[in-house]
């Protein structure tokens, strides 16, 4: 017998189901809310209290799809996010839920542009996710396929030097140690050089990924997606500083004239690198623009 959940989540069996709307629309037996055969599906938990929470969170995360770079700040997104959780604990526990759904559509109209983005951004990491998924898990077939064939070939490698070393043996006038050792390098180099071709066996990336914006224009991505890639200290707005060797150095720092300082066992040593690491700690950030300076 296979139970089906209806959109009011209340249980039937199949032939339920059948004799009861195979005829038509008709109302719940339980809260006789109208439904259709169509409206009936088969539950994936067998709590019903956890099947409808991701059915309704499935539902919100459709439409309300927005990331943290969409806000000006992380209290904004904050405040988005505890809006759309109260929304979904309305709906699970019945509260108000005329007044959820007015509020969710008139959300839906205002925000269509942002919703149809967000969703495209959202299908084309999905898909290069599962061209990723699909490339690593093709690498370790393929990688598979290789260890046994070296396996393969390495041991039909091993017999033939094998014979070879014993057909020579009998039939050559050469020190056996000689035939022993030559027979054993040739077989060392076959083995290396089977095991470089193995490694030269690199899997087609670009063929596999081909071009995952087929479908999707480029007139929805932000500046602010766009990647400069790595921070080049070469080309940093600092000044230079000028600098010059000398053939020694006072340090200024008082430990290394007071010996009250140094007797918890701290060392020159110890301060000279604290400093070193303090100085080298922010030598490659980029300084603050305009825009982004922080808080004083």
């Amino acid at each position: 017998m296979k139970l089906l959940v209806s959109p009011c989540y209340h249980k039937m069996c199949e032939e339920c189901v059948g004799n009861r709307f195979n005829a038509g629309p008709a109302p719940c037996p339980e809260c006789h809310r109208i439904l259709r055969k169509n409206d009936f599906y088969q539950p994936i938990f067998e709590d019903l209290t956890v099947e409808n929470e991701v059915r309704i969170r499935q539902r919100m995360s459709m439409i309300y799809n927005k990331r943290e770079d969409d806000f000006k700040s992380s209290k904004d997104y904050n405040a988005y996010l505890e809006m759309v959780e109260d929304h979904i604990i309305k709906l699970l526990y019945d509260v108000d839920t005329n007044e959820i759904d007015h509020l969710i559509e008139r959300y839906k109209r205002e925000n269509q542009a942002s919703i149809s983005k967000n969703r495209t951004k959202q299908q084309r990491e999905e898909k290069l996710q599962r061209i990723i998924s699909d490339q690593e898990s093709i690498k370790r077939q393929q990688q598979r396929e290789e260890y046994l064939k070296q396996l393969e070939d390495e041991k039909r490698e091993k017999e033939q030097a094998k014979n070879s070393l014993i057909n020579e043996l009998a039939t050559s006038d050469k020190d056996a140690k000689d035939i022993v050792k030559s027979k054993m390098v040739q077989l060392k180099k076959s083995s290396l050089s089977n095991r470089s071709a193995s490694r030269k066996v690199q899997l087609d990336i670009e063929s596999l990924l081909g071009n995952i914006d087929d479908g999707f224009g480029d007139d929805d991505m932000d500046e602010s997606e766009v990647d400069n890639g790595p921070f080049d200290p070469s080309e940093s707005p600092y000044e230079a500083m000028k600098t010059e060797l000398r053939d020694k150095y006072d340090d200024p720092n008082p430990a290394f004239r007071q010996g009250t300082l140094t007797a918890a066992g701290v060392t020159r040593e110890m301060h000279q690198r604290y400093m070193i690491e303090g100085a080298m700690a922010g030598l490659f950030v980029p300084p603050a623009t305009e825009e982004h300076k922080p808080e004083q």
